[in-house]
């Protein structure tokens, strides 16, 4: 896209350091990291120091009981019933370069956003960006592993070096809504997506194992916030007062989160407590010194991040998927 122009043409550096203007730079272009921001926030990111892999240590079969009386013979046949899954660590890095001319020419700005601040806020929001769409993509290349591969829509999938196909115990719950389906499509007294949400969920959850996350897309998010704002339908929202608010949903104390990532017709129940984000010390979102090339006057820095997404219970993972919007 070319530069927006006055009777000069403003390059980066013209517009944050000669403009009279608010110490601001407000991002036209990202979507937001709903995803990322949850994985932050709520217990799923794990900070491991190095190691060449990521090892999970996974329980799969149990030893056999047997009740007995008087001399019976007792089994004691040892039972293999431990492996573990492997995940390799992912690198990301986003450039942060500044020429020697960019430099000098911002030094003298006062009312400007500086320039290696507005530059070093673009790196971290690309980087976020990036790992947000990653964590929605099938893995391929050198990308971390995504929601798609960990929790997916067909048996199979080998993750963590265990294929689901054979090792039938290591593999997610789906639900196939069929594409003819649509989320507000009555069935009976309920809809259709309603029912889908609690097919996913006690097949997802037992006992203390509970969804504590929901992710989907802003479509089927928004035909979930409408059945708490239809015509026959009223949320409490306050002790005094009452709205039509279909804010901040929740499914059986579950969040329910809407990313504009997150793939069509898809709506993921997850299991935080064994779905984790791993991050490496010192490589978390961190940035590198500043270095000059030998042949250029300019600077060049790197925000990085070595990470992989990593599970050590696949059946607490579930998918609904070919889940039309209304």
């Amino acid at each position: 896209m070319a530069a927006s122009t006055t009777n000069e043409t403003w390059d980066e550096a013209w517009t944050l350091s000669m403009r009279a203007k608010r110490k601001r730079l407000t991002d036209n272009i990202s979507d937001s990291f709903p995803t990322v921001d949850r994985f932050r926030k709520g217990g799923v990111l794990e900070t491991e120091v190095g190691g060449k892999e990521i090892q999970e240590d996974l329980m799969y079969a149990l030893d056999t009981s047997q009740w007995f009386d008087g001399y019976d013979t007792l089994n004691t046949d040892a039972t293999d019933g431990v492996t573990a899954a492997f995940y390799n660590w992912r690198y990301l890095a986003t450039p942060i370069t500044i020429s020697m001319t960019e430099e000098k020419e911002s030094r003298k700005s006062d009312s400007a956003v500086k320039l290696l601040e507005s530059k070093t806020r673009r790196a971290m929001t690309t980087h976020f960006d990036t790992v947000n769409s990653a964590l929605h993509t099938a893995q391929s290349g050198k990308a971390i592993i995504g929601l798609p591969d960990i929790v997916s829509t067909a048996s199979g999938a080998t993750i963590g070096g265990i294929n689901s196909g054979t090792e039938t115990w290591w593999d997610n719950k789906r639900e196939n809504a069929t594409s003819d389906t649509s989320f507000l499509t009555a069935s009976g007294d309920t809809f259709e997506g309603l029912i889908r949400m609690k097919n996913l969920y006690n097949e997802v959850s037992e006992g203390n194992d509970k969804v504590d996350m929901i992710i989907t897309t802003f479509a089927l998010g928004g035909d979930y916030e409408s059945l708490f704002e239809g015509g026959t339908y009223l949320r409490l929202t306050g002790s005094d007062a009452n709205d039509l608010d279909g804010s901040n949903p929740m499914y059986r104390f579950a969040e329910v989160i809407m990313d504009r990532d997150c793939g069509s017709g898809l709506m993921y129940m997850l299991q935080s407590k064994y779905l984790k984000f791993k991050v490496q010390e010192g490589l978390n979102f961190a940035k590198t010194p500043f270095r000059e090339p030998a042949n250029q006057l300019a600077r060049t820095s790197f925000v990085v991040l070595s990470s992989q997404l990593t599970t050590n219970n696949r059946r607490r993972q579930g998918v609904i998927y070919n889940l039309t919007s209304s």
